[in-house]
């Protein structure tokens, strides 16, 4: 590039440019080239992450979870879940959290903690919500439905059933 501007140089001063001018044109010519170079710098990148994928991976799946199968019972204490609380397991389907919640004396329910606009974590219930700290969307504790959003859908819920002093985790709800 300084070649190309250098060479350009002493074509104007051949043709009796002063130096101001031909300073004003090296100028103009190197930012159009910088952005040129910049532009192609950043299309090339663009097309290694679009063409550059690993077709074997699928994405993150930011509706319902799929349903747990038949398998290892999750399971927490009844006393591990206060009222207006919550208690974090694992869904065994999918590795994602899951939270037990009792929003009123006796009453249990298990929401996905992936918030259903962009598929990030919400936080775990408090004042009766959960919120999604990537974009704002709230979501009522008791039902999982949308409080606010961005996030149109409710959090998936799961079903959750008491064996005397635990809460078992059962599979994800229609």
């Amino acid at each position: 590039m300084d070649g190309y501007l250098a060479a350009r140089a002493g074509r104007d001063r051949a043709r009796g440019l002063g130096g101001r001018q031909i300073r004003r044109r090296s100028l103009v010519d190197g930012s159009i080239a910088a952005v040129a170079i910049g532009g192609a710098g950043l299309l090339a990148g663009s097309l290694t992450a679009t063409f550059g994928r690993d077709k074997t991976v699928k994405p993150r799946q930011t509706a319902a979870p799929t349903p747990a199968p038949a398998g290892p019972v999750v399971s927490v204490a009844v006393s591990a879940v206060p009222v207006g609380g919550s208690a974090q397991v694992k869904d065994p389907a999918t590795g994602d959290a899951v939270y037990m919640v009792q929003p009123t004396a006796g009453q249990y329910c298990a929401f996905s903690s992936v918030c259903t606009h962009s598929g990030c974590a919400v936080d775990a219930p408090k004042n009766g919500q959960m919120y999604c700290p990537c974009h704002g969307s709230k979501f009522d504790a008791a039902t999982g439905a949308v409080i606010n959003g961005p996030a149109t859908k409710p959090l998936p819920k799961y079903a959750v059933t008491k064996e005397g002093d635990k809460l078992n985790l059962g599979p994800l709800q229609a």
